[in-house]
């Protein structure tokens, strides 16, 4: 579960908005392919699932918002040409 994690209100409406479940974001979380640093410190937690990169923004235990997308070597350095 997310018990480790705090939700903002900003990614409920992500998650719902953006048609994710609560398993998807908790295997990004607990099995991510990458970790990347973000702005201001924050963590960005990386997973392809069904090729789709799903990226979730983490700030100290909160989750501050998610978003799937198709352009998997702009964000994973590892499969830039």
């Amino acid at each position: 579960m997310l018990e480790n994690w705090s939700l903002t209100n900003h990614i409920v409406s992500r998650i719902s908005k953006r048609d994710l479940s609560i398993e998807i974001i908790e295997k990004v979380l607990n099995e991510p392919d990458d970790i990347v640093s973000g702005k201001y410190g924050r963590k960005i937690y990386q997973k392809i699932i069904e090729g789709k990169l799903i990226r979730i923004v983490t700030e100290g235990d909160s989750l501050l918002t998610v978003y799937s997308t198709d352009k998997i070597k702009k964000y994973m350095t590892r499969y830039a040409e």
